[in-house]
């Protein structure tokens, strides 16, 4: 296996690293430390953006409220999209710190910090001083993982339990590991699972069936015939296509001696039975409490669904995850042409080069089978890719070799990622900061420039994680900040509290704003349809509603007999829909 801690491949400049950071508890330290106050920066100042960040805040917060540790709801409402882990995690820290932003994206920002730590222990332990340090940066600083490290969502506390297992299940398969690294890989499956239903066993599974179809020598009839499957999948057939490969390497790993001894080592006597105790406890009191609901809306809808058609119009095209890399896996996905070019011909029968490229493309062609498509789906497979490129780096004695791809996704990569905030604010016209994101872009551009043009692969990474870090660190210290202050929802909110007569109820009408819920009170009348609205203003309460502007106008249409008097109104940005729009606060009476 090429690169060992020491050798000459660690260069002078790890050489010089070493001196400063000369323990791997130390450099671990560092790259978790500096990731950390990266995620944690500016979480306390910006409002709940998007749908998914709202939901899950509420839900914990509501939780909270009721003492409930079994079913969320969101507006008072059953919420039954994702399992529990990340809500305990919410509440815990509600709990510590109060409720408020930065306590609700705490357990993210924690937990991705840790990830790093992770990540960075196995490289600097593997490949010697400097490698951790890299491997830890490089993935703090990709796009997609550092944004999912700012939100209150279920991604980084699925993600990094599922990165635990997976680099136990490589201690496992490639380095005959122990019972430890057993009860490490099924803890790790077992609070994925509670963090998001199937995801994490889904990578290891088609991990392994990636392992296998790399390590396998193939007739040329039966690449073909695979191949073919996999395009039938795509054209019409979906994922399930896949269980005949997955169900093809197991019988062929049953009747191989060693493959029977790689199996024996995840210890299935027991490893299952300790996943089911960590599972099972809430997975019988959700499915009491709810009469079974909660998992045929989170397996029926949320797993089998997504799989065959593309739900809330997140469909994609083919190569979508390849295409998207360029910008949601930036500035990584730049390297990895690179580092496969130059570890593919001596490594190809490497155990841990197979392993850890299973785990990059294993499920990434399962993802591309699936028809809900986001860009964060594949993000379970960048620790793969960071452990590549940090190899590339630092395995051999020679100067590591960039491909004529890098400079391109360099520049094109960095120049559309520089270009968001000022796109932002020119959509919507948000003059005041658009001096500042043209600094950020301009800053974010010259490094890629930079980066490109450096022939020094190390110096290259190195100008793309400062880059892109300082990039980052105004993003979110100080321009989400900036657009979350035009947002409706949280405009909506903070009127409303300033309206609002002493103790007077609040009804939310057709809700569309789900960071409504987060600011207003928890008494907060959830009105979906408009039966329920017609029947608050019959009952002769005096109450504030709140709503778009839009659908008031329009229930009043419908319902002339009911009049509402319009107290105020608030302009601000839909971000989701990506225009202006009004909320509206009213009274029933004319």
């Amino acid at each position: 296996m090429g690169g060992h801690p020491g050798t000459a491949g660690t260069g002078s400049s790890a050489r010089g690293l070493s001196r400063v950071i000369r323990a791997p508890w130390a450099e671990t330290g560092a790259a978790a430390l500096l990731a950390f106050l990266l995620f944690f920066n500016g979480t306390g100042r910006a409002p709940l953006i998007g749908r998914d960040e709202p939901r899950f805040a509420e839900a914990a917060r509501e939780m909270l409220a009721r003492g409930d540790l079994v079913v969320p709801t969101f507006g008072g409402i059953n919420r039954y999209d994702k399992p529990i882990l990340i809500y305990w995690c919410t509440m815990a820290s509600y709990a510590i710190f109060g409720v408020n932003e930065r306590a609700a994206r705490l357990p993210s920002n924690l937990a991705g910090a840790a990830l790093i730590a992770l990540l960075a222990w196995w490289a600097r332990r593997r490949w010697g001083p400097g490698a951790g340090l890299t491997a830890g940066l490089l993935l703090a600083v990709t796009l997609t993982f550092h944004l999912e490290t700012h939100g209150c969502t279920a991604d980084m506390v699925m993600l990094l339990p599922t990165v635990a297992a997976m680099l136990a299940l490589h201690r496992l398969t490639v380095e005959n590991g122990g019972p430890g690294a057993a009860a490490v890989f099924w803890i790790g499956m077992a609070l994925s699972i509670l963090a998001k239903g199937p995801v994490g066993p889904a990578v290891a599974i088609f991990t392994g069936a990636g392992a296998w179809v790399l390590a396998r020598s193939w007739r040329r009839w039966e690449a073909v015939a695979l191949g073919g499957l996999v395009l039938a999948g795509w054209w019409r057939l979906g994922p399930e296509v896949l269980i005949v490969p997955i169900v093809w390497s197991l019988a062929e790993t049953l009747r191989s001696r060693r493959g029977r001894k790689i199996l024996a080592s995840l210890r299935w006597s027991w490893g299952v039975p300790l996943l089911l105790l960590v599972t099972l406890p809430w997975g019988i009191a959700a499915w009491r409490a709810t009469a079974g609901e909660f998992f045929r809306v989170a397996v029926g809808k949320h797993v089998v669904a997504r799989s065959l058609k593309p739900l809330e119009s997140h469909g994609g095209f083919p190569g979508f995850y390849l295409v998207t890399g360029v910008i949601a896996v930036f500035p990584l996905f730049a390297f990895l042409p690179s580092a496969f070019k130059a570890l593919w011909r001596p490594l190809k029968r490497d155990a841990t080069f197979i392993f850890l490229s299973a785990w990059l493309l294993g499920p990434l062609v399962m993802l591309e089978l699936v028809r809900t498509k986001l860009v964060h789906y594949w993000m379970g497979s960048y620790p793969a890719g960071v452990l590549l490129v940090v190899w590339w780096l630092f395995q051999s004695r020679s100067p590591a070799r960039r491909s004529r791809w890098t400079p391109w996704l360099l520049g094109v990569g960095g120049v559309l990622v520089a270009a968001l905030p000022a796109g932002l604010v020119l959509h919507f016209r948000l003059s005041g900061l658009l001096a500042g994101s043209l600094v950020l872009a301009a800053m974010l551009a010259a490094a890629s420039a930079w980066a490109a043009l450096s022939r020094e692969p190390r110096r290259s990474i190195w100008i793309g994680i400062g880059g892109t870090a300082l990039f980052l660190a105004g993003l979110f210290g100080w321009f989400l900040p900036q657009l979350g202050a035009t947002l409706v929802g949280p405009r909506g909110a903070h009127r409303a509290l300033e309206v609002r007569k002493a103790g007077e109820r609040i009804v939310i009408y057709k809700a569309r704003d789900d960071n409504l819920f987060f600011y207003l009170p928890l008494d907060a009348v959830n009105c979906r349809p408009r039966e329920c609205l017609e029947q608050q203003i019959r009952s002769g309460t005096d109450f504030l509603g709140v709503t778009r502007l839009a659908d008031l106008e329009k229930f009043e249409r419908k319902n002339p007999g009911l009049p509402v008097r319009i107290v105020d109104t608030v302009n601000g940005v839909d971000l989701g829909h990506g225009h202006w729009t009004k909320i509206a606060l009213f009274r029933p009476g004319s």
